[in-house]
């Protein structure tokens, strides 16, 4: 009986370390709320100025036959976007920060200097926008100037990933 007992117990153990292995991993999200399996994408690339930039996730990716475009969805209201401009980001350390470093910051204003999201909602409800540092004289207060004269805080600042 106690022989019994103990192979199913081990059963047991085993097959429930299974279903834990097999569980799926969820990507953790950073300071923005962004996670690994988030994108900014657009329909142009930044060449002046600044451009908005959307959310998305992947839906189906890039192959010579879609002509190196993707298909994403957005994550503030689900539309099905195909382009070949997207990125993957990661939070910008303040050490990278220089004059032509292009960045991606979310629109909220704190004043006339754009924040970063204080939860998910803020991150995936408002407006993120691609530009360029233009002007690094008041690192020391806590923020830059971008293209189009806009002021973002340091910790507002995400950089594209070199694939």
């Amino acid at each position: 009986m106690k022989f019994k007992l103990l192979i199913s117990t081990i059963l047991i153990s085993i097959f429930s370390l299974t279903l834990i292995s097999a569980a799926p991993l969820f990507a953790e999200d950073d300071d923005h709320y962004i996670n690994s399996d988030h994108y900014f994408i657009t329909k142009e690339k930044l060449t002046q100025g600044w451009i908005y930039v959307t959310l998305a996730t992947l839906k189906t990716a890039a192959t010579p036959q879609t002509k190196n475009e993707a298909e994403f969805i957005t994550v503030r209201d689900g539309e099905e976007i195909w382009t070949k401009y997207y990125y993957k980001t990661r939070i910008a350390d303040q050490k990278e920060i220089k004059i032509g470093l292009e960045v991606i910051a979310c629109e909220i204003g704190n004043g006339e200097i754009y924040r970063m999201p204080e939860n998910k909602d803020e991150a995936f409800q408002n407006n993120w926008f691609m530009a360029k540092v233009t002007d690094v004289s008041d690192v020391f207060k806590g923020y830059v100037t971008v293209s189009g004269g806009y002021k973002v805080r340091l910790d507002n600042m995400r950089i594209v990933v070199k694939k």
